[in-house]
């Protein structure tokens, strides 16, 4: 029977790719995501509070729903990948495994943070090894999900000694920068094939110089980078192409991971865990 439940779950969420194409992304932007967030983790918390017998429940901490989960999400992964259609992730499908995935973390967390008792009476010490490495899966897998509505990659063209302020969307809509950028300088070396080997703009980014190289961003703001992506054929040498990538949620990604070190370190520092250790 459950699985029939995550078999009609999963095939809503293809009906809803057909009738009505990707996720609007732009309509669950902050502070909505945000706020559906704190609902999903609030009404699973008192499912699981009140409800834990219940056949739902009982599903989620199953070995079945941890499996189906993992593949689910490796095999979605896989296609996006060997693909390269990006436009997958945007998917109704795809946020309904993902949905999946974080709440069959989120009940085995509820499950094991605490060690067991004897007679279950009382609540056991904090299993922080535990604790820091599924929080940190769980906090890297969500912020990725619910932050994906805020992260925006943006096109310029600098033009040396023009100032800047408009930018165009991967979508080709012009938007208009918070900053004003103006290219001082840009200059390339070339391998003796003529192949381009180093890129380099000198940049006045609201006032301060930066000098930027491929694969070697600005930090503009919270969340927003300043990359250089190559130059423009089309042009004369005075002018390249930069990009401006906001991904406010990383943040929470980076702290997954920092916690999921942590608890990778505390388990090499533990060693193998012993009979009767919960920990």
């Amino acid at each position: 029977m459950p699985y029939v439940i995550l078999i009609i779950f999963l095939a809503v969420a293809l009906a809803l790719q057909i009738l009505t194409g990707n996720i609007p992304f732009s309509f669950l932007a902050f502070p909505l995501n945000l706020i559906l967030a704190l609902i999903w983790v609030l009404v699973m918390v008192s499912v699981w509070k009140t409800r834990k017998k219940s056949l739902f429940v009982g599903f989620m901490l199953s070995r079945g729903a941890t499996v189906s989960a993992i593949l689910l999400f490796l095999a979605f992964s896989l296609v996006v990948g060997i693909s390269g259609e990006r436009e997958l992730v945007s998917s109704w499908v795809f946020a309904a495994v993902m949905l999946y995935l974080q709440t069959v973390l989120l009940f085995v967390i509820l499950r094991g943070w605490r060690a067991q008792t004897a007679t279950g009476a009382r609540l056991g010490a904090v299993r922080w090894r535990f604790l820091l490495n599924h929080v940190g899966i769980l906090l890297a897998v969500s912020s990725a999900f619910w932050g994906a509505p805020d992260t925006e990659v943006l096109r310029v063209r600098a033009i040396q000694d023009v100032p800047v302020r408009q930018a165009v969307s991967m979508d080709g809509i012009p938007e208009s920068l918070p900053f004003e950028i103006l290219l001082s300088e840009f200059k390339t070396e070339t391998w003796s094939n003529g192949v381009p080997s180093m890129f380099e703009a000198k940049l006045l980014v609201n006032g301060e110089n930066v000098v930027l190289k491929v694969n070697e961003p600005y930090n503009v703001s919270f969340g927003k980078d300043l990359y250089l992506v190559g130059f423009d054929s089309m042009y004369d040498s005075g002018s390249c192409i930069l990009q401006v990538v906001y991904e406010p949620w990383r943040y929470g990604a980076l702290a997954g991971v920092v916690m999921m070190l942590a608890g990778a370190f505390l388990l090499f520092l533990g060693g193998p865990r012993r009979r009767n250790d919960e920990d």
